[in-house]
């Protein structure tokens, strides 16, 4: 039987490997990501043969979503089926055939440089170009890239065909995979600047009489970022149908493979990690996100699996559309009669998160001041927006 092969080993050049691969396969403090990584591509169903030179170079990010997707679907105890190179995943599950195409929303230019992972943008501190960003720069990088898949042809010599128009896939859902590496810190974004694309809409709390929380629901007509403008709703597309539902995550990503890793098959006592960051409180009068902050591994963290970051939106107008809780673990988001809502299948539903190592002598203490710091301190801020009476 020959070994399975590895997504670290290489005969590259130094300058022509990725800097996050770089830094991820020669770290001594990464030996349990890098198994877990290497178990999920034996598993993985590679269709185009070219899987390992992008991880290493220049599809890092692209990959590792591509890989984060795959071990979501053999979680959730789907069976790949065919050969096809095209999409990226045809499984079965329950009888059910689906078909999935991965994407992702990158910078203009090269992104070896490229921070998604952190919270480093130096445009932050201005509220106000945060909230341009998610309501209008975040959706038209998500319009671009889930459009070029729309508008992508198949065997072009030959006629071409759209993704659900190929035999394997004609009659059966098909999904869009996406997941935003465009901008430093990008991954920090929630699902609000998604939802706000796919549906044209936009939520915003007020209360009644009673002091009860009321979400008043909004229609977005379009986007705009500098002389970029374009129509809000890609679910009101033309063509949009074929599309059965947008899986979105920001949680596709090492620092997960990571966290399933040491509190899974591979524990390592020389790392303590700490995960923090705003999760959905699930009060029916919140309009706050919660904070949180644990010690992954720690037997009072809440568990994490594949799906607990994810999203499934199902479009209302699909020619086959996909059942609710076909994936046990990703909260299912459906518009419909003017309507949205979110079902969720757990009691912790990050927003977005960091996760912060710790390693040498004293690590586990170390970390545990840091998790303590950043509760209080999110504690403290939460407590001033609920005074204000804001959303933040």
């Amino acid at each position: 039987m020959a070994a399975a092969r590895s997504l670290f080993s290489t005969k590259k050049p130094k300058k022509l490997l990725h800097p996050s691969f770089e830094t991820l396969s020669s770290s001594p403090w990464s030996k349990s990501t890098r198994r877990m990584m290497n178990d999920a591509f034996a598993r993985f169903v590679e269709r185009d043969g070219n899987f390992i030179e992008q991880f290493q170079t220049t599809g890092f990010n692209t990959r590792t979503f591509e890989l984060f997707v795959s071990e979501l679907l053999h979680a959730e105890g789907f069976v790949p089926v065919g050969n096809d190179p095209q999409p990226d995943f045809t499984v079965e599950k329950d009888g059910l055939k689906l078909s999935i195409e991965c994407t992702t929303a990158n910078p203009s230019g090269n992104d070896s440089g490229l921070l998604a992972y952190r919270i480093v943008n130096a445009r932050d501190a201005d509220l106000a170009d945060i909230r341009d960003r998610q309501h209008n720069t975040l959706p038209i990088r998500i319009a671009g890239a889930l459009r070029a898949k729309m508008l992508h042809r198949v065997d072009k010599k030959n006629g071409g065909k759209a993704y659900w128009e190929l035999p394997h896939v004609a009659g059966h859902p098909f999904v869009l995979a996406i997941q935003t590496f465009h901008e430093h810190g990008s991954l920090a974004f929630s699902n609000a600047g998604v939802i706000r694309y796919l549906y044209g809409i936009e939520h915003r709390p007020s209360w009644d009489g009673e002091g009860s929380l009321v979400i008043e629901t909004n229609r977005v007509e379009q986007h705009r970022h500098e002389e970029k403008e374009i129509p809000s709703g890609f679910f009101n597309l033309e063509g949009s149908e074929n599309v059965s539902a947008v899986l979105w995550t920001n949680a596709g990503t090492v620092p997960t493979f990571t966290r399933m890793a040491i509190t899974g098959p591979y524990p390592d006592g020389d790392v303590s990690m700490v995960r923090f960051g705003n999760m959905i409180d699930h009060d029916p009068n919140a309009h706050i996100a919660l904070p949180f902050a644990f010690i992954v591994a720690d037997e009072d963290a809440p568990p994490e699996t594949w799906g607990t970051g994810a999203n499934l939106f199902h479009n209302p107008r699909a020619n086959c559309p996909l059942p609710l809780g076909l994936f046990g673990t990703v909260t299912d988001s459906t518009y419909i009669d003017g309507v949205y809502m979110d079902t969720t299948h757990a009691d912790f539903i990050p927003i977005m998160s960091l996760s912060n190592s710790f390693r040498g002598p004293g690590h586990l203490r170390i970390a545990e001041r840091r998790r303590d710091d950043i509760l209080s301190q999110g504690m403290e801020a939460y407590m001033e927006q609920l005074q204000k009476g804001t959303a933040g």
